[in-house]
């Protein structure tokens, strides 16, 4: 396992992470963002695994959030304990995964991050930016969607 190397709070200066590979980072400081940087080789689902050295239900100590290579969000999450969640890279290309403590509650113990891909579609999982009725994503009657 490889450690986070700083100063990686930009998409520029963004720490390469090697899909299936876990790297350890911490966050210094609530303010503290760490940048990484993956190859998608091609569409599918990318699952990012997030272990925590908190364990708390109700404070959220650390968010990821995905971005693709023209900085769109594709997806966030925040938690207070070990996360894994699934998020749809429509085509092969450059992702960038932000981690950073998203509230006022801060722990500065050292976390586990992990990214793999499932080669694929990526139907079935929301598309970033759909807040507004003009970019809402399409729904199947029937069908699930993750988001």
């Amino acid at each position: 396992m490889s450690n986070e190397s700083e100063s990686n709070s930009t998409t520029s200066t963004a720490n390469a992470l090697t899909l299936g590979s876990a790297i350890k980072g911490q966050l210094s400081s609530s303010s503290d963002v760490d940048y990484y940087k993956f190859t998608a080789s091609t569409a599918g689902a990318v699952s990012i695994a997030l272990d925590v050295p908190t364990n708390s239900s109700f404070s959220d100590y650390f968010s990821f959030t995905l971005y693709d290579s023209s900085n769109n969000e594709l997806g966030s999450y925040s938690t207070g304990q070990d996360l894994t969640a699934s998020l749809g890279v429509s085509t092969a290309g450059t992702y960038y995964i932000k981690v950073a403590a998203p509230s006022f509650y801060h722990d500065a113990g050292q976390y586990s991050l992990t990214a793999s891909l499932a080669a694929g579609s990526s139907a079935g999982f929301e598309a970033e930016s759909n807040s507004t009725t003009s970019t809402a994503n399409a729904l199947t009657l029937g069908s699930a969607i993750k988001g």
